[in-house]
């Protein structure tokens, strides 16, 4: 699994950068499908959660994507990264009952 980082407007922290990498590279748990990352850490457009992350996840034939918005990157990837945690396990489900529709 590739892991990109891109920081918006401003230099991202190793320390961040490890957060970031530790935090993503848990999802390859739930779905083993992950081709490549893409994290994007910027301004939020919200006064009172003003720091923001967004998550594409490549996955075979397919990008799932998730935003949030919070007060810290750290809390914004942790709910990117529980918000794409729901979202794999649903495409891994479906993905298992489209594999058993064509055995059948």
């Amino acid at each position: 699994m590739n892991i990109q980082i891109t920081a918006r407007n401003f230099d991202a922290t190793p320390k961040l950068r490890d957060y970031v990498e530790k935090s993503v590279g848990k999802l390859e748990r739930f779905y083993d499908g992950i081709v490549e990352v893409e994290v994007f850490l910027g301004k939020g457009s919200n006064p009172d959660a003003d720091k923001a992350a967004e998550l594409n996840v490549d996955v075979y034939g397919r990008r799932l994507r998730t935003e949030a918005e919070e007060t810290t990157f750290e809390a914004a990837i942790d709910t990117c990264v529980g918000r794409m945690r729901r979202r794999l396990k649903k495409y891994k489900a479906k993905m298992r009952s489209t594999d058993q529709d064509y055995m059948k």
